[in-house]
């Protein structure tokens, strides 16, 4: 039995949201070796962290106006950066938004709540691909848009 041409990567542009976009991808996947195929998911994990960073950057933005501007921190200063410790649910490590540490542009650092279900849920999906773990903390520049874990 011939097996039909794997489609090239571009072939399958226009084919994303369609039915036939699984029955194509997996037979390009069906093409590759092991090496090829981790190649592939550690690509797809880093490009996912990049969107869900940049979508946590932009809800922290606009939380933390919201909050300064709310008075919720004793410094009146932009926050230019945000640290988010880890902790531990039933079901892993997450991001915790509930005591985010905000370092002023004055050096204050304010601690409040963070808890806007677009933040937690933005949290939520980084740590699926941060995986952070005991002690690990999350800091966000909201200056340059960076965002890292150590």
């Amino acid at each position: 039995m011939l097996l039909a041409p794997a489609p090239s990567p571009a072939a399958l542009a226009p084919l994303v949201g369609t039915a036939d976009f699984d029955a194509e991808l997996a037979l390009l996947l069906d093409t590759l070796n092991a090496s090829q195929l981790n190649d592939i998911q550690i690509a797809c994990a880093r490009r996912q962290r990049a969107h869900y960073a940049d979508q946590l950057v932009t809800l922290l933005r606009h939380s933390v106006r919201e909050v300064v501007a709310g008075r919720e921190t004793p410094s009146r200063w932009p926050v230019v950066s945000i640290n988010f410790d880890s902790w531990e649910w039933e079901n892993g490590w997450f991001w915790c938004e509930s005591s985010a540490e905000l370092r002023h542009l004055d050096g204050t650092v304010s601690t409040v709540d963070l808890a806007f279900d677009d933040v937690s849920e933005a949290l939520a999906d980084l740590a699926s691909t941060d995986q952070p773990q005991s002690g690990d903390t999350l800091t966000v520049d909201l200056r340059t848009g960076s965002v890292t874990t150590q």
